[in-house]
């Protein structure tokens, strides 16, 4: 845990310098860089006396406005993602009639890249069904943040046996409490490459219950190989009580050979990585409230730009703005509260 320093800064319509008269800062909040580590802010303590209020100025002259600022890190929120995974028996055969490899095989390619490229920005967890080479449900690996490397050790560990208990294990999920962190995205990664054949095969009335739980579950459906495709109404009703549909007649991911399994992996990732960061304390005036993507500025907008949530306190990126970040994760995110006019940011 660490405390960076506190700076008085001095505000005008063109920029900042030191300020003189002990005005109580607010706070700028950045991003760590890539090899930072991950530390939780500390706020120093509020003043005892009320601060002065904050000078404001017409824009072009050379009076002063004073703000000041406190730095600290951002912490970013992985979403918690769970792997609910089929190694039934067929899982022995090929993706398509074109591939050499087992289904088994392309899965553990695919999710290697995924843990690869995507390992530090969510919390991984994993069921593989069946447990017992029959209907039994799969256990279920904690979830955890860098937990990547133990997912594909579980996957090594396992190979194609059994039925495909789907609805038992997603039940599973559910009550076992893993995806109940309201201040995250909490998800299920679905990928099974038959139709369910034990007792209970009410997939879509499992991933509902996920649905309406406290917090929210979504799950999403992929289906590896033909054996799928055969009745993709289902998987695609699968989907939609996800709440993960795709456009088109097949709402899920029907994946024919091992690139496109591994392109459905990392298309949910990307949809599913963290555009929400904690701040240490609330915003006071969320009016002089900046946001700055690599130095940047984000607009406030809902659909492209940030939000703000005083009630977590949280900013948000949306639409373009979350999406450069997925792309980039190295991009550096600050945060900066306290001037009348957006600061100048290094």
């Amino acid at each position: 845990m660490r405390t960076l320093a506190v700076f008085g800064v001095l505000c005008s319509a063109i920029g900042c310098g030191p300020a003189m008269d002990g005005t109580v800062p607010p706070f700028h909040a950045s991003s760590p860089k890539a090899d930072d580590p991950v530390v939780q802010p500390d706020l120093l303590a509020p003043p005892t006396e009320p601060s002065p209020p904050v000078a404001t100025v017409d824009a072009g002259t050379d009076d002063a406005a004073t703000c000041g600022g406190q730095e600290f890190k951002l912490e970013r929120v992985p979403p918690n993602v769970m792997l609910v995974l089929d190694r039934s028996g067929s899982m022995n055969g090929t993706i398509s009639a074109s591939s050499t490899t087992p289904k088994w095989t392309d899965l553990k390619v695919a999710l290697q890249s995924l843990v690869t490229t995507y390992d530090a920005q969510m919390r991984l967890g994993v069921s593989i069904y069946s447990s017992d080479g029959d209907c039994g449900p799969g256990d279920i690996t904690p979830l955890a943040a860098a937990n990547g490397a133990t997912v594909i050790s579980e996957l090594n560990a396992k190979g194609p046996s059994g039925n495909t208990p789907t609805a038992a294990t997603l039940d599973k999920v559910r009550t076992q409490g893993q995806l109940n962190d309201p201040s995250r995205d909490n998800v299920v990664v679905l990928a099974t490459d038959g139709i369910p054949n034990c007792p209970d095969v009410d997939v879509a009335g499992k991933i509902t219950a996920l649905y309406n739980s406290t917090p929210s579950v979504r799950t999403y459906v992929i289906g590896v190989g033909d054996g799928t495709a055969t009745d993709p109404t289902l998987l695609s009703a699968w989907a939609d009580a996800g709440h993960t549909a795709l456009p088109g007649a097949t709402k899920y991911y029907q994946t024919n050979s091992p690139a496109e399994l591994k392109a459905a992996f990392d298309g949910i990732a990307v949809g599913i990585v963290s555009c929400s960061f904690k701040l240490g304390s609330a915003a006071p005036d969320p009016s002089q409230l900046y946001v700055f993507s690599n130095s940047q500025p984000v607009p406030a907008d809902a659909v492209n730009g940030y939000s703000y949530d005083p009630g977590v306190p949280s900013v948000v990126l949306h639409g373009a703005a979350c999406d450069a970040l997925k792309n980039t994760p190295s991009t550096k995110i600050q945060v900066v509260y306290g001037c009348p006019t957006p600061p100048p940011i290094n």
